[in-house]
């Protein structure tokens, strides 16, 4: 069956849209490069180029435009040459990514609806609608993620995952990340375990290291994480794992190996930024500090809140001290 000519997409969630577009993709079975544009940048020369220039020795290619709902109104009348016919070596997706309207339903702009090609596609069911994750979704979404790595779930805890993830595809997937990577060698997940989910979604690991890079006093940023986001001593063990997730994002960026890290291009530059600043050395002082408050909890060492305090003045030494005077970090 023929693929579809152009595609749009409407989600506030951004992880679903791009599962969708590498599910229609994968569907189509032809092997298609991938060309990404954002609606809130300029769309210049190198969009219009991608969406309109075949080249027999490129092969195909998808031009995804993500956030397109910020694009400006007279962008989309600009669209109609190159969506009136159907070119087998471009294939373009139009992701809108904002909330929608009350009633469920894609805030399409007028400027778009009134075109020809969307009428096309309306017949012919070119267009993906989804509220984002739901409820609903996250027992099948759980069922296969232990079944793709072998886990076993101890009884009730799919049940109390399902209802403690978050409603992003995106923050559901680092939570299962982080705890597939807490159980190690085991393969059985227990309602323990999930002392490890951050529940407060207003946690923002990076957010806390940023304001520490910026030379905040780091009494008052701890006390401004302690009380405002986690909300109990048992949230710091969560907390310190966003901290890690964080080091071990910017550690693939620092090295080259986070082709798969989809991040908006300025949290990217931001995180790519800090990662360059902090080298390895400064990321494994980052991740010493985080183990060591870690394992000061669990051994009774140091009571949470000592630890958070030991965490954050051994983190505003790494960003600040010798390292902030020369541009470099080290001991």
């Amino acid at each position: 069956m023929q693929r579809a000519g152009f595609f749009f997409l409407a989600c506030p969630d951004p992880e679903i849209v791009r599962e969708r577009v590498e599910r229609q993709l994968a569907d189509s079975g032809q092997p298609f490069s991938r060309e990404v544009f954002w609606g809130d940048e300029e769309l210049g020369a190198p969009f219009w180029s991608a969406l309109t220039v075949g080249s027999l020795f490129a092969g195909r290619r998808a031009v995804i435009l993500r956030r397109a709902e910020a694009a400006p109104p007279d962008f989309w009348p600009k669209l109609t040459p190159a969506l009136k016919g159907f070119n087998d070596a471009v294939w373009p997706f139009f992701c809108f990514e904002g909330p929608l309207d009350k009633k469920g339903g894609p805030k399409f702009p007028k400027t778009l609806t009134e075109q020809p090609y969307f009428t096309v596609a309306e017949k012919r069911k070119w267009i993906f609608v989804s509220p984002g994750l739901t409820r609903r979704d996250m027992g099948p979404r759980l069922a296969d993620w232990a079944g793709r790595r072998g886990l076993v779930l101890e009884p009730g805890v799919a049940e109390a995952l399902a209802a403690a993830l978050p409603a992003s595809l995106a923050h559901a997937d680092n939570e299962l990340a982080k705890l597939e990577l807490s159980l190690g060698d085991r393969t059985s997940l227990e309602m323990a375990d999930l002392a490890l989910l951050s529940h407060h979604e207003g946690m923002d690991g990076f957010a806390f290291l940023n304001a520490l890079s910026e030379g905040r006093d780091p009494t008052k940023v701890w006390q401004e994480i302690f009380d405002k986001e986690l909300a109990g001593e048992e949230m710091i063990f969560p907390f310190i794992g966003l901290l890690l997730y964080e080091a071990r994002m910017m550690w693939r960026l620092a090295v080259g190996e986070a082709d798969d890290v989809r991040l908006p291009p300025q949290v990217r530059r931001q995180k790519e930024a800090m990662a360059r600043r902090l080298g390895s050395a400064g990321l494994t002082r980052l991740f010493e500090a985080a183990f060591a408050a870690e394992a000061g909890i669990k051994t009774g060492a140091r009571k949470p809140d000592q630890a958070m305090e030991f965490l954050t003045a051994e983190l505003f030494r790494l960003f600040g001290g010798q390292g902030r005077q020369t541009g470099r970090v080290g001991p």
